[in-house]
């Protein structure tokens, strides 16, 4: 048994596996959810992923690990947004979705961390939050007001 730390993650959230999908790999559903960020990738194994905040400043940055739309997307993860964060090496981000009838079940699965990772204690109190709003957006049309997204326009939110 391994003693390196990973964070799993499980809700189910009332929409398709498609727009969760879509939720998930859209800037445009991601800067109303994910701390004003907006994600780019292609969603190509072995393509880029990045996360920029509002200023341009890149935020996360990654690699697509694994495809299977609109079901299974795996990434590399790194954060950028501290010096101490930048020097650890890539963890990974798992996202399952599961179709159920009229809902989906989302599992997310943050790992492949060091021992002591700095990233590891700041994400196993992030996810949950950004999971949280993502439910809410998607269900409600109106994500949460969280650190960060607390200025979206009524423009953003007609996405959704």
């Amino acid at each position: 048994m391994s003693n390196k730390p990973e964070y799993i993650y499980e809700t189910f959230i009332r929409t398709t596996p498609e727009k969760l999908w879509e939720g998930l790999t859209s800037a445009a559903f991601t800067r109303l959810y994910f701390h004003s960020t907006d994600v780019s990738s292609d969603w190509k194994v072995g393509s880029p992923v990045v996360y920029t905040g509002s200023d341009g400043t890149r935020i996360v940055e990654g690699e697509v690990l694994a495809v299977r739309k609109p079901e299974l997307l795996s990434f590399s993860w790194r954060a950028l947004w501290d010096e101490d964060f930048a020097a650890e090496r890539h963890s990974r981000v798992t996202f399952e979705i599961e179709a159920m009838p009229d809902v989906c079940r989302l599992r997310v699965v943050h790992d492949d961390f060091d021992v002591g990772s700095k990233t590891y204690e700041q994400i196993s109190q992030g996810w949950i939050g950004i999971i949280c709003s993502l439910k809410t957006l998607l269900e409600t049309g109106e994500p949460l007001a969280l650190a960060g997204n607390e200025e979206t326009t009524e423009q953003e939110k007609s996405v959704a």
